[in-house]
């Protein structure tokens, strides 16, 4: 008895002591203190509402006096300080916060601490600049590939975790394939890994996919989510506009690893760069994907206006990961942007010379296929030649007669960016909670100013905006954009929120890995995405089993530590693509217009501009999906199904759905019949016996065999499937399909049933 009573005062005394010692800590304004203002104060004090002309959103507002003539916030003075008292006032009228739950004796207990410590405000994490923060020190160092692994299993140290073992060659290289080309592997690349599973060899694998053109075509539709790209002009009539160049520039900006500094500049302000050449004019296409609204009646100033706001926006949103548009109308809610800012940086904007009313859009660049490219640049080259060979008298008919013939190639304008000169620029008001129509003050360009300044003497252009995106100083740009590269790996950010790194948005699971990626892919790496991407499918934490154990359910439900690979549905374009690569129909064929496969008849019919989905046929029905055209009123349903946007505005974060009819589309979209009719003529090469032809399919699509109870599975499909062929006498229901062989549209129902299995669909 004696002995049980010393052992409790023995963990009350140390009990005592720790709560002591915490009770010393300083509070952490940003851990502790920004989440009760922004949980319970900010609604009312912040920058839609400063009640009582007290706001939270700025140090300088919060210490500010009030209505009442004094601060409600005393530094060092908690029991004098007016926003302590109305909180804890008895009278029910008086007591903030007036609404909701009242704040609980810890929260209570946590602002009068922080206030008696003199009420130190701190910057929200991501507006300081990452520092390269040192590298933890781990245990398990034959698990580390490379930095990264450092962080990550120090952050599993912590939580009593293990990392998984390494993934199977064969999930490996298809996970690979998939994340870099978009593509499942080939049956040399499985065979190659299998045979030597080394890290040297897979370094291989990995510099062979990221040298493949079809690294561009997998990448750029992260992008092009981004920058809203589409065929059409959006709104009610939703014409037809020529984007694909800005497209095919994008894809090519991958393949050749442009670094991601030039690859903003060139797109945000290439047409202001010294001479700029034919393809960073093209680059500029970027805000040109702006819907714009060329009907009859409407007011070209107002969507002129409209497409200027939703350019800051979406220049905030895909470089600086904050959420800008409600600053529009008012001072953002929770983070430090005032409402006459919104209008700074709208100013960088509001001077270029585009015009969207019809007939033709303003600027344009005129441009070509890639054939047509070939055959500008020859009788260019020609007329240049002759000019300088033949006498007078027989140049003006030859020359003539080309540059007629330069004249019939078929052109294509694509919109571009184009700054008005000196004596049209506009001035910049702000805008009265939002309306265009009431001018407020004058403002210049000019950026927030919770960022960092402008350089000295920098000309205040979208030049010198882009250049400050990409500043080493911007906070922001590159934690942003390798969140979003990690986030296309690993299927989720370090920050979730991939779109609002402000102080509503996630924070960060590991936030030092996170500085870490940013500071070497600006200082080491030197903006090269092919480099971060490296470092990353390189590291241990990637190549880890998708696998879940009981351990890791109960520990690491969600794989926010990553205990484990990641496991991920595949996108929109890849669901695609895959089926159309294993059955061997998919071309190769790169860059060009827009391309329209089959889908439903009447698509088109609700919109009213007249035009009509014109189904292709051969290669170009066959073409990767980032070529489908994209018509934002009624884009490609098979995709809309799987996640795909309208591309009517910026997308920073598809949310990924799982609904019955994904499956109505994998299993009776014409596209994936015809596929799986296509797997089935490859499975027919594998013997004469269904089970060898089935278990051949199998493997093609997911480079594994089938177990046995699979297989079995499979095989009662097949026979049900043959007996019912056999019996009806019946084809399959396709693209007007006269295949009445029953054996053949059994193996073509079985393929049908392995591209719907989940396993196809998945990254694993």
């Amino acid at each position: 008895m004696q002995q049980s009573r010393a052992i409790l005062l023995f963990i009350f005394f140390i009990a005592t002591i720790l709560a002591s010692c915490q009770d010393d800590e300083p509070v952490d304004f940003n851990a502790e203190v920004r989440p009760i203002i922004n949980n319970k104060c900010i609604t009312c004090h912040g920058g839609v509402k400063q009640s009582g002309d007290f706001s939270l959103l700025f140090e300088s507002d919060a210490l500010a006096k009030t209505k009442s003539g004094k601060p409600a916030i005393l530094p060092g003075n908690a029991a004098e300080s007016e926003m302590i008292k109305r909180i804890l006032h008895a009278d029910p009228d008086e007591r903030m916060p007036p609404e909701g739950p009242p704040l609980s004796e810890e929260e209570v207990k946590t602002l009068k601490k922080w206030i008696n410590e003199g009420a130190k405000w701190q910057d929200h994490w991501s507006f300081v600049a990452p520092q390269q923060p040192n590298l933890p020190e781990i245990d398990l160092a034959e698990w580390e590939s490379n930095p990264i692994d450092q962080f990550i299993l120090a952050k599993m140290d912590e939580k009593g975790l293990q990392p998984s073992p390494e993934a199977a060659p064969s999930t490996l290289a298809r996970r690979l394939s998939l994340d870099l080309v978009g593509l499942p592997p080939t049956a040399e690349m499985i065979k190659n890994l299998q045979e030597d599973p080394s890290s040297q060899n897979y370094e291989k694998l990995v510099d062979e996919l990221l040298a493949s053109d079809h690294f561009g075509e997998k990448w750029a539709s992260m992008w092009l989510d981004l920058a809203r790209y589409a065929d059409s002009k959006g709104y009610e009539k939703d014409a037809h506009r020529d984007m694909w160049k800005y497209r095919d520039w994008v894809i090519n900006a991958f393949n050749e690893d442009m670094p991601f500094d030039r690859f903003t500049i060139e797109q945000l302000a290439g047409d202001l760069l010294p001479t700029p050449t034919k393809d960073q004019l093209i680059a500029t296409g970027f805000h040109r994907n702006t819907m714009t609204n060329d009907e009859g009646g409407t007011d070209d100033e107002e969507f002129r206006v409209a497409a200027v706001l939703d350019r800051v926006n979406t220049t905030w949103e895909v470089w600086q990961g904050i959420t800008f548009a409600c600053v529009q109308c008012h001072s953002h809610p929770y983070d430090p942007i005032r409402h006459d800012e919104y209008y700074e940086f709208y100013a960088f904007l509001n001077n270029t010379a585009d015009k969207d009313a019809s007939p033709v859009e303003s600027p344009v660049l005129p441009v070509f296929t890639e054939i047509g490219q070939k055959k500008e640049a020859a009788l260019i080259r020609w007329i240049d030649s002759v000019k300088s060979s033949k006498p007078q008298f027989e140049l003006a008919s030859l020359v003539k007669s080309k540059e007629e013939e330069l004249k019939s190639l078929k052109t294509y304008y694509l919109p571009i960016m184009r700054e008005l000169p000196d004596d049209e620029k506009r001035t910049t008001h702000v805008f009265e909670r939002g309306n265009w129509t009431v001018h407020g003050k004058e403002v210049s360009p000019d950026v927030p100013g919770s960022m960092p300044d402008l350089p000295e003497n920098a000309s205040k252009n979208r030049l010198s905006m882009a250049k400050w995106l990409v500043a080493p100083e911007n906070p922001l740009t590159a934690r942003v954009t390798v969140n979003r590269v990690w986030a296309q790996l690993f299927g989720k950010g370090i920050v979730l929120t991939q779109e609002d790194f402000g102080s509503q948005g996630t924070p960060p699971t590991h936030p030092e890995l996170l500085d870490w990626l940013a500071v070497n892919w600006v200082e080491n790496q030197q903006w090269h995405f092919k480099a971060l991407m490296k470092s990353i499918v390189m590291s241990s934490t990637y190549r880890q089993t998708s696998k879940v154990t009981d351990e890791k359910l109960q520990h690491d439900a969600a794989n926010d530590y990553l205990s484990r690979g990641p496991r991920v549905r595949l996108t929109a374009e890849q669901v695609r693509d895959q089926a159309l690569a294993i059955s061997g129909l998919l071309s190769d064929k790169m860059y060009g217009p827009s391309v329209m496969p089959h889908q439903p008849e009447g698509i088109w019919q609700v919109v009213y501009s007249g035009a009509e989905w014109q189904n292709d046929t051969g290669k170009d029905a066959h073409r990767r999906a980032i070529y489908t055209y994209i018509r934002r009123t009624s884009p490609y349903p098979s995709m809309v199904t799987f996640d795909g946007p309208s591309r009517e505005f910026c997308v920073n974060r598809r949310i990924e759905t799982n609904t019955p009819l994904q499956a109505l589309v994998t299993l009776n979209d014409p596209v994936y019949i015809e596929a799986a009719q296509a797997l089935a003529k490859k499975m027919e090469t594998a013997g004469n016996t269904p089970e060898a032809q089935i278990a051949k399919g199998y493997e093609l699509a997911l480079f594994s065999p089938p177990n046995t109870a699979e297989l079995q599975t499979l095989i009662t499909l097949y026979q049900n499937a043959r007996s019912h062929f056999q019996q009806s006498g019946e084809g399959l229901e396709n693209l007007g399909n006269t295949e009445t062989d029953p054996k053949r549209n059994a193996l073509t129902t079985v393929a049908n049933a392995i591209m719907n299995l989940d396993a196809f669909i998945t990254k694993e």
